[in-house]
C-alpha cells in the first residue's frame, strides 16, 4: 500500500451516520365529502327512487411524507385520483376506473361509479385515464411522480368510501458539501445510475408494496445541475425513486463538478421503504498532500481575555465541603503548552459527597502556594457519587514559565471554590506541573486533524490496525503564517509512564499488570512541502509497526493504549517538536459544533488487530 497510490483526485465520502430515515407523519384529514353534495353529475338525492344509481362518494386523507419538490402533503385543487370498484368478497374484476377531482374542498367525480351493493374501492393518484386492464397502472420514473394507492370498504347504505392515501415512493434527499474541496465547485449535473424506470402499479396486490418493477429497465435519471458548492447554503437534491428491499445491483448517484464526475453507489443493504425520505450527506473531500478548505475562524480575543479569566475567585479554605479527590487524565494530548492560543486540559475527579450540580474550572498557580496566575473558564458538571471524567479547552495567556495545574470545584448556589482533598492513584504535585512556552512561530505548523485511513475518528476508541502489513494516517496540518514550510513528519507511537510524557503520567501504571512495557516506536515518515500561501495542508503516512509489541493489560483487560502522535522537524534543523492540537477555531463566543474532541485532535489511539 504505498502513498502514491493515495494521491488521488478529490472524491466523495458518505458520512453514515448522516444518513436519516424519517417516520411518516398524519395529515389533517380535509372536509368530508357526501354523496349529495353535487358530486355527481346527477346528484344523490336519498328521497329518489331506490332503484336510481347511488353514485360512491370519495372522502381522503393523506398519509404525509413531509417533503417539497414533487411529494404531494396536502390534496390540492387540480389533483385527480383513479378510483376502481369490486363486489365485496369476489374475485370479480375492478372496473370503471373513474377520475375523481379534488377542488379544494371535496372530491367531485367525473364519470359513472355506481355502487350496487357491498363493495371494495381501490384509488390511486395521479389518474390515467389510458391504462389498460382492470387495475394496472403504469408509471414512468421520468415523470417524478408521487405515487399515492389506497382501499376501502362500502355498502349501498353508506357509499362513500373514506380511503387513507399511502405513498408508494421513497424519497431520497442528497446533500452535498464543499467540506475540504479547493475548487470552484459548479456543479453542473446530478444523475441517479442503476435506478429502475418502469413500474406498475397493481391496487390489488397485498404485499407490502403494490409496485411491480420492471427490472429490465434499469437506467438514469438526470435530478438537477447548475450548482455551486457552498456549505452555508448546501446544495440540495430530492428525488422520488422507487422503494428497494436488497438490491441485487448497488444503485448510485454522480456528480459533473468543475468538469470532473464523482460517484457515490449506495449501499446494498440501504433499504429504502415506501413512505420514508432519506437524507445522505455527501463530503467533498481534498487530495492527499495538497492544500484542503477547512473552517477558519479567528479567535475572539476580546472575549476570552474576559471569559473565565475576570471574575473573582474565592478559595474555601475547607476543601472537605466539597470533597472530591482528582488523577490527572486525558495526558494525551501532550505536554507541550504554548502562551496566547488553546490547550486541553482533563481529570478524573472522584466525588466523596452527595449527589448534585456544580461547577468545574481549571486555575494556573504558582507551585506550592495558593496564588492564581491564570484562570480559566467554569463548566457544568452534575456529580453521581463515582469516577467521571472532564476534558476543557483553556485558552492560555500566561507568561512563559511553570505552572502547576489545579482543577477547582463549586457547588450550585455557592460562591467558593474547593481545591481537591487530596490525589488519587498515587499522584502527585509534579504530575500537575506545566511549563508554558513563548508564542510557536509561524513556521511550526499544527495540527487541525488526524485519523487512521478509512476508519474516521472518535476520541473513546482505540483503532485495530494491522499487525504485519501496512497501513495509512491521515492528518490535516494547520499552517497558520501560511508560509512555506518544509521539513518531515514521523509518526510514533508511543506508551511512557513520565511526568512529561505526551501519553500517561507515572500515576497511570498499575501495579501487577502484564507486558507492562515503554516504548517509542517509529512507525512511519513522510517529507513534506508546503507551498506558501496554504493555510490546511492534507497528507497521508503509510505507517507499519517495527516491532511486535504484546498488549499489556491489568486483571485481564488492555489499560494505557499506545496513542499515536505526529512529530515536526524542520529542514536543516534536528530538532523534533510534537505538532499540538489546533483548535483555535472553537475559541468563539458563538460556537455551536457537535462534539468538539471528535472534530479535531493531535493524537489517534491504535492497537495491533491481534491484540482486540
Amino acid at each position: 500500500m504505498k502513498i502514491l497510490g493515495y494521491i488521488l483526485l478529490a472524491s466523495l465520502t458518505c458520512a453514515l451516520s448522516a444518513c436519516e430515515k424519517d417516520e411518516i407523519l398524519p395529515e389533517p384529514e380535509p372536509p368530508v365529502v357526501t354523496p349529495g353534495d353535487d358530486d355527481g353529475p346527477e346528484g344523490d338525492d336519498p328521497g329518489k327512487d331506490e332503484e336510481e344509481k347511488i353514485q360512491l362518494g370519495i372522502t381522503a386523507s393523506l398519509q404525509a411524507m413531509q417533503q417539497t419538490r414533487g411529494i404531494i402533503e396536502a390534496f390540492l385543487p387540480g389533483h385527480e385520483m383513479g378510483v376502481f370498484i369490486s363486489a365485496a368478497g369476489a374475485e370479480s374484476p375492478y372496473v370503471h376506473n373513474v377520475p375523481y377531482a379534488f377542488d379544494g374542498k371535496k372530491w367531485n367525480v367525473g364519470g359513472d361509479a355506481p355502487v350496487e351493493d357491498d363493495a371494495e374501492v381501490a384509488a390511486y393518484l395521479p389518474y390515467n385515464g389510458q391504462t389498460a386492464g382492470d387495475r394496472l397502472i403504469p408509471f414512468e420514473l421520468a415523470d417524478q411522480h408521487d405515487i399515492l394507492y389506497g382501499r376501502a370498504s362500502v355498502t349501498r347504505d353508506i357509499p362513500t368510501a373514506d380511503i387513507e392515501m399511502r405513498h408508494a415512493m421513497s424519497l431520497v434527499r442528497i446533500k452535498i458539501l464543499k467540506n475540504e474541496y479547493m475548487g470552484e465547485g459548479i456543479v453542473s449535473n446530478i444523475r441517479f445510475d442503476n435506478v429502475i424506470t418502469r413500474m406498475t402499479l397493481d391496487i390489488r396486490r397485498e404485499t407490502n408494496s403494490p409496485l411491480i418493477f420492471d427490472f429490465s429497465s434499469r437506467g438514469s435519471l438526470q435530478a438537477g445541475g447548475n450548482y455551486h458548492l457552498n456549505d452555508a447554503d448546501p446544495v440540495v437534491v430530492e428525488t422520488i425513486l422507487p422503494p428497494v428491499y436488497g438490491y441485487d445491483q448497488k444503485a448510485a448517484v454522480s456528480f459533473t463538478i468543475d468538469g470532473k464526475e464523482y460517484a457515490y453507489e449506495f449501499h446494498r443493504d440501504h433499504e429504502w421503504e415506501a413512505g420514508m425520505k432519506y437524507t445522505y450527506t455527501l463530503k467533498m473531500a481534498g487530495n492527499y498532500n495538497s492544500p484542503v478548505n477547512m473552517e477558519q475562524v479567528d479567535i475572539d480575543v476580546e472575549y476570552w481575555s474576559r471569559y473565565g479569566k475576570t471574575d473573582q475567585i474565592i478559595l474555601n479554605p475547607n476543601p472537605d465541603d466539597y470533597p472530591f479527590k482528582v488523577w490527572p487524565n486525558y495526558t494525551e494530548y501532550g505536554y507541550d503548552c504554548y502562551q496566547n492560543e488553546g490547550k486541553v486540559f482533563g481529570t478524573f475527579y472522584n466525588p466523596y459527597c452527595d449527589n448534585g450540580e456544580g461547577e468545574l474550572r481549571f486555575v494556573f498557580m504558582r507551585p506550592g502556594t495558593n496564588e492564581i496566575v491564570e484562570q480559566f473558564q467554569p463548566i457544568d458538571i452534575k456529580t453521581n457519587g463515582a469516577w467521571d471524567g472532564k476534558r476543557i479547552q483553556c485558552y492560555v495567556t500566561s507568561a512563559p514559565g511553570t505552572y502547576q495545574l489545579v482543577p477547582l470545584f463549586r457547588k450550585k448556589g455557592e460562591t467558593m471554590w474547593c481545591r481537591a482533598v487530596g490525589y488519587s492513584y498515587g499522584s502527585t504535585d509534579e504530575e500537575w506541573l506545566y511549563e508554558v512556552k513563548a508564542p510557536a512561530s509561524d513556521d511550526l505548523p499544527a495540527l487541525r486533524m488526524m485519523e487512521v485511513e478509512g476508519q474516521g475518528y472518535t476520541s473513546i476508541l482505540a483503532y485495530p490496525v494491522p499487525d504485519d502489513d501496512p497501513w495509512n494516517l491521515v492528518y490535516t496540518l494547520s499552517n497558520r503564517g501560511e508560509r512555506a514550510l518544509r521539513g518531515e513528519i514521523k509518526a510514533v507511537w508511543e506508551r511512557e509512564f513520565k511526568l512529561k510524557s505526551n501519553s500517561y503520567r507515572p500515576s497511570h501504571r498499575k501495579k501487577g499488570a502484564v507486558n507492562d512495557e515503554e516504548w517509542r516506536d517509529e512507525i512511519g515518515k513522510v517529507s513534506v512541502d508546503i507551498p506558501a500561501g496554504t493555510r490546511f495542508w492534507k497528507g497521508i503516512i503509510s505507517c507499519q509497526f517495527p516491532v511486535k509489541r504484546l498488549d499489556p493489560t491489568h486483571d485481564g483487560i488492555g489499560y494505557a493504549s499506545p496513542p499515536v502522535h505526529l512529530y515536526w522537524k524542520a529542514e536543516g534543523n534536528d530538532k523534533w517538536i510534537l505538532l499540538r492540537c489546533d483548535a483555535d477555531y472553537l475559541f468563539n463566543c458563538n460556537y455551536t459544533g457537535g462534539y468538539i474532541w471528535d472534530e479535531t485532535t493531535n493524537y489517534v489511539t491504535v492497537i495491533p488487530q491481534s491484540w482486540h
